[in-house]
């Protein structure tokens, strides 16, 4: 006899697990820079990075500034182009950034755990921009379709590994397969957003219950991921960073006329 029982899904990237193990080496290769980025809605960021801190300042278009001096960290994924992340040591907002010098351009994940209505909550926004400064002419960095239906298998250390499965536009399917017994069976849904940075690499950002995201710089030429994950869990706030080895799945071959959304 089987009794069938509704799978509860937790996402996956709460847990006390090893999710750097398998992470691209960090650089101090920004280490001196100033980087300011001007971003297409107004809002602006600007990093004073030293070897250890970095001095930021975030102004929203509203005109509400925010600034800070928080230690960093950076990964050059590809030459010129750099995964760099930081988050006010209050654990009030993180900043995930990518900066790409060869095209003088970025986009950046801005996250604050917010109180509004006395629960709470998460506001984040992707930010794309130019690095000011920075010559030539400027095309934002884009939303992209090019992931749908693309299997990646992910593992993160030999503890941590998952199938990503990217549905469609807007949502995203993850399943454990390499996990503890107990979260042998798990799977779980959550919203996602998809950017094209260059050939071949993506920034995803999700976004779950209770106020949890994920941001992973996706390379499919290296097979490489690395990434940030924040928000406010049952513990308080939770900021980890996270890279992982990516395998290539396969994809779905959907009949003209019925691509996803």
């Amino acid at each position: 006899m089987v009794q069938l029982k509704p799978i509860v899904p937790v996402p996956p990237m709460r847990r006390d697990m090893d999710l750097i193990a398998n992470r691209l080496p960090s650089t101090r290769g920004l280490a001196g820079r100033s980087i300011a980025l001007a971003f297409d809605d107004g809002a602006g960021l600007v990093m004073e990075v030293g070897e250890e801190a970095l001095r930021w300042e975030a102004r929203e278009p509203t005109g509400r500034v925010q600034a800070g001096e928080d230690s960093w960290d950076a990964v050059e994924i590809r030459p010129g182009i750099f995964f760099l992340d930081f988050a006010a040591d209050d654990g009030r907002c993180a900043f995930s950034n990518v900066i790409d010098f060869n095209a003088g351009r970025a986009l950046t994940v801005w996250n604050e755990v917010t109180g509004e209505g006395g629960g709470t909550d998460l506001y984040e926004m992707l930010r794309p921009g130019r690095i000011v400064g920075m010559a030539g002419s400027y095309e934002p960095v884009a939303e992209t379709r090019e992931l749908l239906g693309k299997r990646l298998y992910c593992e993160y250390s030999p503890e941590a590994a998952l199938e990503h499965i990217y549905v469609n536009s807007k949502t995203i399917i993850w399943q454990w397969l390499l996990s503890p017994e107990a979260l042998k069976y798990e799977v779980g849904i959550e919203a996602v957003t998809m950017w094209k940075i260059a050939e071949e690499l993506y920034l995803i950002s999700t976004r779950d219950l209770p106020p949890m995201e994920l941001t992973l710089l996706i390379d499919l030429q290296q097979m490489r991921n690395v990434g940030r994950l924040f928000g406010y869990g049952p513990f308080g706030v939770l900021d980890r960073r996270v890279g992982a080895t990516v395998t290539f799945l396969g994809e779905f071959d959907y009949p003209a006329g019925y691509l996803p959304g």
